[in-house]
C-alpha cells in the first residue's frame, strides 16, 4: 500500500472536495483523482462517493481512514527516529489533552521540558473529547493522552492524575449569584443560562446528571467546543459556564471572572493519564 496515497485519501477525507484537496496538495484534480481510484483498486472496495458538494466517505472509507492516520503517523515517526541516528531518544510522540480541563494548561511546561531534556523528540499536542482520545489511543494515533477518567477500557491502561471539584464560573461584569461567599445552590444556578461543551462531554455529562438528581433543569443557551470562544461569552456575560478551577485558571485572568463552588452538588470528576497496553 502506498503511503503516498494513504496521505492524499486523509486530506480528501480532511477538505471533503476533491478540488480543494488537490490545491493544497499543488497537483491536478485529475491526478488525484487517480491516486484515489488506484487505492481503491488496491484495497478492492469504493472509499469515496461523488457528491454534488464533494464526495462523502464511505464506511469502508471511514475504517480506512483510521489505520491511514496511525499509519502515516508511523512512517512520520521512523523518519524523525532515523534522521536523529544518535542514542538519544527520538521521533514523533503525539500526547492528547482534554479539552475544558486542566490539561492544556499543561502544554507549555511539557514542550519546554521536552525541549530541554529530549531534543531529539518531535512533540505533537493535541486537543478533543475524552472519548475521541481514548479511541485515538486505542488505534496508535495517540501515543498517551492526559484527559478525564474514562472508565475501564479494554486495552487501555489508566493512571489516575488528580481529582478536582467543578466551579460555576460567571462574568465579573454581571452582579454576584450568591450574597456572601464564593458558593451557590445548584438552585441558585438553574436560573441562569450555560454555555457548556455538547452532550458526549465529560463536563457537560456531570453537568446534567448534577442538575438532574436535584430535580432541576439545566439551561443551555449555547454548546461551544472552542475554549477561546467559550472565554470571550463568559467574559461578555453571554452566559455562566461550568469548569475544573484549574481549568477557569488557563482560560480567564483573574479579574474577568467569578468561581463560585457547589454547595449542594458532587460535581466532580477524576484526571487520569491514559496509555495503550500493549505500548510499553
Amino acid at each position: 500500500m502506498d503511503t503516498r496515497r494513504l496521505a492524499y485519501f486523509v486530506r480528501v477525507v480532511d477538505i471533503g472536495n476533491i478540488t480543494r484537496a488537490a490545491d493544497s496538495l499543488h497537483i491536478t484534480q485529475s491526478a488525484l483523482s487517480q491516486h484515489i481510484s488506484a487505492l481503491e483498486n488496491d484495497v478492492k472496495t469504493r472509499l469515496l462517493e461523488r457528491t454534488g458538494r464533494g464526495v462523502e466517505v464511505t464506511p469502508s472509507g471511514r475504517s480506512l481512514y483510521r489505520y491511514a492516520q496511525g499509519i502515516l503517523r508511523l512512517e512520520k515517526a521512523a523518519r524523525i527516529d532515523l534522521h536523529a541516528g544518535s542514542d538519544t531518544p527520538a521521533g514523533l510522540v503525539t500526547v492528547g489533552l482534554a479539552s475544558y480541563s486542566m490539561a492544556p494548561g499543561l502544554a507549555v511546561p511539557l514542550l519546554r521540558m521536552v525541549r530541554e531534556r529530549y531534543p531529539n523528540i518531535h512533540l505533537q499536542l493535541i486537543q478533543n473529547l475524552t472519548v475521541v482520545m481514548s479511541q485515538a489511543v486505542l488505534l496508535g494515533q495517540v501515543d498517551m493522552a492526559l484527559i478525564y477518567d474514562p472508565g475501564y477500557v479494554k486495552g487501555l491502561g489508566v493512571q489516575q492524575v488528580l481529582e478536582e471539584d467543578f466551579h460555576l464560573i460567571t462574568s465579573a461584569k454581571i452582579p454576584p449569584i450568591a450574597s456572601r461567599g464564593d458558593t451557590v445552590t445548584l438552585k441558585q444556578a438553574s436560573r441562569l443560562g450555560f454555555i457548556l461543551p455538547n452532550e458526549l462531554h465529560t463536563v457537560r455529562r456531570i453537568t446534567d446528571a448534577a442538575f438532574h438528581a436535584a430535580g432541576l433543569h439545566c439551561s443551555v443557551v449555547a454548546e461551544v467546543e472552542t475554549g477561546m470562544v467559550l472565554r470571550d461569552a463568559v467574559v461578555s456575560g453571554l452566559g455562566a459556564t461550568v469548569l475544573p478551577l484549574s481549568a477557569a485558571k488557563t482560560h480567564f485572568a483573574p479579574d474577568e471572572i467569578r468561581a463560585y463552588r457547589f454547595a449542594d452538588g458532587r460535581l466532580r470528576t477524576a484526571m487520569s493519564l491514559c496509555t495503550p497496553e500493549v505500548q510499553p
